[in-house]
């Protein structure tokens, strides 16, 4: 996807809210217990390594209705491996999620936003979207819900991505998560899958 330029004022307030690093086993369940509450879809970029520790896991992102990513095998700086080691870390991720639930994935987030021109063409050689974010909450470094929240609620603009961790280190995103959905709603916006986002 490509960044936004400046949104019209017929642009949709619409925005995307995804998660990475997941699943887990604590952090993953309270985060999808929080979206089914206030009803909002949501895109995980999954680890295939934690897909194999958590299938489970996985199997409840999917039977909620969320959209499921890849975010490679291992979670390794990309830009620092061979061609065949990306490809390596892309279609063994995409194996572990298809094992545990059915059809194609669509998207791919590289883990810390390291990415190439090498990178986007093997992307695009699985037929994979990459998707990077507008708006980095900053969750995955420790800090509690309210700094999340300050993080991500000022740099709001319609077809943003917003960028949080469904890990056990993002130990202030269930704090934030329900804050930022209110108050997102109170400016005016709505959540929507990926797949119907629209960017300017």
């Amino acid at each position: 996807m490509q960044r936004p330029t400046q949104a019209s004022s017929a642009t949709p307030r619409h925005l995307s809210i995804t998660f990475d690093d997941g699943p887990d086993e604590t952090m993953t369940p309270r985060i999808l217990s929080i979206l089914r509450d206030y009803g909002v879809p949501a895109t995980f970029f999954c680890i295939g390594q934690q897909v194999e520790r958590f299938p489970q896991v996985l199997k409840a992102i999917h039977e909620a209705g969320h959209e499921i990513g890849n975010h490679t095998m291992t979670h390794p700086y990309l830009t620092k491996l061979t061609d065949a080691e990306i490809e390596k870390e892309l279609k063994e991720a995409v194996e572990a999620i298809q094992k545990v639930v059915p059809g194609p994935v669509r998207y791919f987030r590289p883990p810390y936003g390291d990415i190439d021109a090498r990178v986007r063409r093997i992307a695009a050689s699985m037929h994979e979207e990459v998707v990077l974010w507008d708006i980095d909450s900053v969750d995955w470094s420790g800090i509690p819900g309210p700094t999340i929240a300050a993080n991500v609620l000022p740099k709001l603009t319609p077809g943003g991505i917003i960028l949080m961790h469904a890990g056990p280190f993002a130990k202030g995103t269930p704090e934030a998560l329900p804050y930022v959905l209110e108050v997102a709603v109170a400016m005016g916006y709505d959540f929507v899958p990926l797949a119907k986002l629209q960017r300017t």
